[in-house]
């Protein structure tokens, strides 16, 4: 059974998907921040896919830092750039895969090994908004953007301006997401299919490979 969080806790990919609207329920969000919940076990959460999307992400974050230290970028790695932010909504966290840092410049980036999602961006946007209030190497007047590379060797830059324009609309999601008012459940075969919330009472089931069969 779920038990109630001491405070409301957000994590970055949590919300993501709700910023870029590529996810509709926005109580699995909810629930996650004010519960620690029992998880379900999704379509790809067996030992054997984890472990291979563990081994690739690994390796191509590593040749991404490499990159930027051949570049003359000083650079630090996934738990190195671990945060938290204590607002008055709730305490948002979240780990960016790369730092690196040259002069007066600051880039943050994140490794996706899957297909692009708009929501990859926003991860990063919130990256951007949120490691200046915490680490201190981003309190030096740096000018901090950021950058979201695949498996396939392309790319999507976030610029300081447009996380800039995002700001109201990320934090009025944190807010929404650490606030007391439950929102209500939008359950569709798709985002059920990939939720890991256990106790969600309208779970939809995913129909068959081939759909449902009818009279017509």
């Amino acid at each position: 059974m779920a038990e109630k969080r001491w405070s409301p806790y957000v994590h970055v990919t949590w919300i993501r998907g709700l910023i870029a609207g590529d996810q509709h329920c926005a109580w699995s969000s909810w629930f996650k921040s004010h519960f620690q919940y029992i998880k379900r076990v999704g379509p790809d959460g067996d030992a054997n896919w984890l472990a291979q999307w563990k081994a690739e992400h690994a390796q191509m974050v590593q040749e991404r830092a490499e990159a930027w230290r051949a570049g003359g970028w000083t650079v630090t790695v996934e738990d190195q750039n671990k945060f938290t932010v204590k607002g008055q909504s709730a305490t948002v966290g979240g780990v960016a895969d790369i730092v690196a840092i040259r002069e007066d410049e600051i880039r943050v980036e994140d490794c996706k090994t899957g297909k692009r999602r708009d929501s990859d961006y926003f991860q990063v946007v919130l990256y951007v908004l949120l490691l200046p209030l915490v680490d201190e190497r981003f309190k030096l007047g740096k000018h901090v953007s950021g950058i979201v590379s695949y498996k396939d060797g392309t790319q999507r830059e976030v610029l300081a301006d447009d996380a800039a324009r995002a700001r109201p609309v990320v934090f009025g999601w944190i807010m929404a997401t650490g606030s007391d008012v439950e929102p209500s459940r939008v359950p569709s075969a798709h985002e059920c299919r990939y939720c890991d919330v256990a106790e969600c009472p309208d779970r939809i089931e995913a129909a068959p490979e081939g759909g449902r069969t009818g009279a017509f």
